[in-house]
């Protein structure tokens, strides 16, 4: 009895690595109305930006919300936090200061704020002293010291011709014309700063001209020069990108996407394939966790036409995976629906729970209803 209580042990701690993965199932939470693109945390606050007008409170009361707002992650209620945007936002971000939201809006509160704004974390106030102004949509902000940069369809900001990437001052707003980065023929759709480098990802064609940093490349974030020191060698839209210590993690999409990892060379260290497009990864205890619209986790990278499995399924996987640090599947499985599925996850930042936006509505194959917004703990 005592060697099966072990066994059942080990085998329990390798299906859910410690400090991150619980019930498949997420907690009652406030929903929305239409989807959310972005999630970003504020301690045990939860901010969401996207394409939803109103949301609909854990005790079932209906209040307006304009593509942007925040939850409590711990009983699932809908905070007071109401600005007025005029358009949707793909991007939220926070730092120790402020609440940045990007996306295709051109107003805040009735303030011309085109494409990028700040909030005060303190008071939720706009901060109007600060206004950017890219000149097309914005998929993705990076605090970074005295910069902010931004990332999109835009190819200027501020008046100054800067195409799909651009660093801006964290105090007033201006670009920094020292940041000069070359990025052809595609927007840039996530940003992320680690081991000294800034990542890009998204549809551009290249960087600098040279056709193997498309899609995903690391810059020198003072210069925005290309650091050849990483190829990946990715052929696909990407849309997400994580960095974990040495690792790297990006979401490829695709008639059939995958999450991969990546050393700090650019070299792939290994891959879970699925029959739908990865859109979005994250790093949760000790668990990576993808989502996108996908339903099954494939065998290998092989998909046919329509984004199938064509070698063989690995297992049925609705919207959401996970797999430990060596690529290894997990057996949890939210089985979440909706076409598009799933299009941002966030951790806590002490670990505690996992944000995810998208546009599901129900868990557990048909079980539970959740909205567009899902906080698992």
């Amino acid at each position: 009895m005592i060697t099966l209580s072990a066994l059942l042990c080990l085998v329990i701690a390798s299906q859910f690595p410690a400090g991150a993965i619980g019930s498949d199932l997420p907690v009652a939470s406030a929903s929305f109305n239409d989807d959310i693109h972005k999630v970003a945390y504020d301690g045990d606050v939860v901010y969401a930006g996207g394409a939803f007008t109103r949301a609909i409170d854990v005790d079932g009361t209906a209040s307006r919300r304009y593509y942007l707002a925040a939850v409590d992650s711990s009983s699932g209620e809908l905070l007071p936090f109401a600005p007025v945007l005029d358009g949707v936002v793909n991007e939220v971000v926070t730092t120790s200061e402020y609440l940045y939201a990007a996306g295709g809006f051109r107003h805040v509160d009735g303030v011309s704020m085109p494409r990028v704004a700040r909030f005060d974390l303190g008071t939720g106030e706009l901060d109007e002293s600060w206004r950017p102004r890219p000149s097309a949509r914005v998929f993705a902000v990076e605090p970074l010291g005295d910069r902010v940069y931004l990332g999109g369809q835009f190819t200027s900001v501020g008046g100054l011709a800067q195409r799909y990437l651009a660093a801006v001052s964290a105090e007033d707003g201006a670009v920094v014309d020292s940041f000069t980065p070359r990025l052809a023929d595609g927007s840039v759709r996530d940003l992320e700063a680690g081991q000294g480098r800034l990542y890009v990802s998204g549809g551009f064609s290249d960087v600098e001209g040279e056709e193997q940093f498309a899609h995903l490349a690391a810059l020198d974030p003072s210069t925005g020069r290309v650091d050849r020191t990483f190829q990946a060698d990715v052929y696909v839209l990407t849309r997400q990108v994580v960095v974990d210590g040495d690792r790297v993690y990006a979401a490829l999409d695709g008639r059939g996407g995958e999450v991969r990892a990546f050393d700090m060379t650019g070299r792939a260290l290994w891959y879970q394939a699925v029959d739908g497009g990865m859109q979005t990864v994250a790093v949760w205890g000790d668990a990576i966790i993808a989502g996108g619209h996908f339903d099954k986790a494939c065998v290998t990278d092989n998909a046919g036409p329509h984004g199938e499995c064509v070698d063989g399924v690995k297992a049925e996987r609705g919207k959401l995976l996970a797999v430990d640090e060596s690529g290894a599947l997990l057996s949890w499985n939210p089985n979440a629906n909706g076409v598009i599925g799933v299009w941002d996850l966030e951790p806590h930042p002490g670990g505690a729970s996992l944000a995810a936006g998208g546009s599901f509505t129900m868990f557990g194959g048909g079980v539970m209803q959740q909205k567009r917004l899902a906080v698992f703990e």
